[in-house]
């Protein structure tokens, strides 16, 4: 479900085009939630090994998730066109702009109805953000938040 969510989130936060991040490599920094933590913290070495992917990592320990990722003109591009419609089996989200920060929320029906409200607060350079999204579904809220800076050109 939070991939979905993540996806959404980033399609959407294009229509607000003049809030968007510098183009570059990036660094994003995610906490997991309270059971992911504890969950991940029981698992056996292998196992968080076979999960870490080249752009991926997991800081047990803090409790975090780090994403690299580079937004390239083209990644861009394709953000704005997905930002304008509604995604299946969603309505189309509703986004503000009140300086460096977009406010965002968005309403789904399938596989099970859910709400979620993200807020973006971003640096006037535009070369860091920190997020806090919060999702409910099936009678529970997750809230996740995080922060995430651009490190450089893309490799």
């Amino acid at each position: 479900m939070r991939a979905f969510y993540a996806l959404a989130l980033l399609s959407s936060i294009s229509a607000a085009a003049e809030l968007m991040p510098q183009l570059g490599q990036w660094e994003i920094i995610s906490a997991m939630p309270p059971e992911q933590k504890a969950m991940m913290n029981k698992m056996k070495p292998d196992m968080l090994k076979q999960m870490q992917q080249p752009n991926m990592r997991f800081d047990t320990k803090a409790g975090t998730m780090i994403m690299s990722t580079c937004l390239s003109k083209e990644q861009l591009g394709k953000w704005q066109h997905m930002g304008q419609k509604a995604q299946q089996n969603c309505d189309a989200p509703k986004i503000s702009n009140s300086g460096n920060t977009v406010t965002m929320d968005m309403q789904c029906y399938k596989p099970q109805a859910s709400t979620m409200h993200s807020v973006i607060q971003f640096s006037s350079a535009r070369d860091s953000y920190q997020y806090e999204h919060k999702i409910q579904a099936e009678g529970k809220t997750m809230l996740l938040k995080g922060n995430a800076r651009r490190t450089g050109d893309c490799k």
